[in-house]
Parts: structure tokens; sequence; C-alpha cells
């Protein structure tokens, strides 16, 4: 478990990064449209991976209670996610003059795209590690 919540920090950590420099990018750019779509998604798609990494607690909690004889339910949340990407979406059909759509969609991937990163380098890491140690 402690495992995860690291990984979910890094995750979040480099998602505000890369946030920061789009909200940068958004003050100093001659297109400001993009930058707003891409800040947009980006925010979004950080309130989805916390409230998926909120969740996924929640269901480990629910099925340890399950295997001690308590009966709860628990979901993943999916329509919460979904209905945070079609805000998004709504909010940039309702103003193509603040927000640019492609870029927003483009946005809501990254911190997929970081959590997947984060992985790979992780697990590079570690299988350099153990080589080092004598294992593999």
């Amino acid at each position: 478990m402690l495992e995860y919540s690291i990984a979910i920090r890094r995750i979040v950590k480099w998602t505000i990064f890369v946030l920061a420099g789009a909200v940068v990018g958004w003050g100093f750019s001659s297109n400001p449209t993009m930058y707003a779509g891409f800040v947009l998604g980006i925010t979004c798609g950080l309130i989805s991976t916390i409230f998926t990494a909120w969740k996924i607690n929640r269901v480990g909690e629910v099925a340890a209670a399950y295997s001690e004889g308590q009966k709860k339910q628990a979901s993943l949340g999916m329509p919460t996610r979904f209905g945070l990407a079609a805000l998004a979406t709504l909010i940039c059909l309702k103003y193509p003059q603040h927000f640019h759509l492609p870029v927003m969609v483009i946005g809501l991937m990254v911190p997929t795209v970081i959590a997947f990163i984060d992985m790979f380098y992780c697990n590079l890491t570690q299988k350099h590690q153990n080589a080092d140690e004598g294992g593999e």
C-alpha cells in the first residue's frame, strides 16, 4: 500500500509541474486559447486521477471488509469521471473563444501518460537495482 501511495504522489507532483508550465505558457503565449484548453484538460485529468486513486483505496477497504464477513458495495466511480470529462468538453464547446477543444482532450490524458512513464521508469530502475545486487 505504501508503494501505491508514493506512486500516486509522484504522479500528482509531476502533473502539477506540467500544469504550472501550462499556466506560464498561458500567460506568455500569443495563442492563450490553446493553453487555456490544456490547463482545463490537465486540471480535470488531475481531479479524475485523484478521485480514481481514492476510489481504488475504497474498493480495497470494502474487499478487506468483505473477507471479514461484512457486506458493503463500492464502485470505481466511472460515471463521475465521465461526467468530469463531459463538463470540460461542454465548457470548451460553450466558450470556444477561450478554450481549444482538441488540446483540452490532450490535457485530459496527461496524468495517464505521466503514470505510464512513471511505471516504466520505476520498473526499469528496479530491474537495474536487482541486476546490481546479483539478482536476475
